[in-house]
């Protein structure tokens, strides 16, 4: 590699760190100040995202975080729900379809209603 090739390299590599420093410099600055957003971003496990950290990244992360917190409450609420009533995995709900063919995510009521096509039933119940 010849060395004005070596040149434009290392200094191309050496503006995209100065970027990086800068911005990172308006986030200690910021986080300094506010507490709440030093907070919110210590928090952020950024090694599954990708790209830049911009508006779009941030609400697709967003939207990932969510969508698993709606799906991992509804999996704590069959828990919860089959432990107060003594059932054992796999024991299906009153409705006699099982647990997994309810909601995948609580209603705004708190229910787990069945997706099984005609059944009716309005919330997940174990006997």
């Amino acid at each position: 590699m010849s060395n004005s090739t070596l040149h434009a390299s290392y200094s191309s590599a050496s503006r995209a760190a100065g970027a990086l420093a800068a911005a990172l410099q308006v986030l200690v600055a910021r986080t300094g100040a506010d507490p709440d957003l030093a907070r919110a971003l210590a928090r952020i496990d950024t090694t599954e995202m990708k790209g830049v950290l911009d508006a779009a990244a941030l609400q697709a992360a967003l939207a990932e975080a969510q969508a698993e917190r709606d799906i991992t409450a509804a999996l704590a609420e069959r828990c919860l729900r089959r432990e107060a009533t003594g059932a054992a995995l796999g024991t299906p709900c009153a409705c006699t379809h099982s647990a997994a063919t309810h909601a995948p995510r609580l209603t705004k009521g708190g229910r787990l209603p069945c997706r099984h096509t005609g059944c009716g039933c309005d919330d997940l119940t174990f006997r």
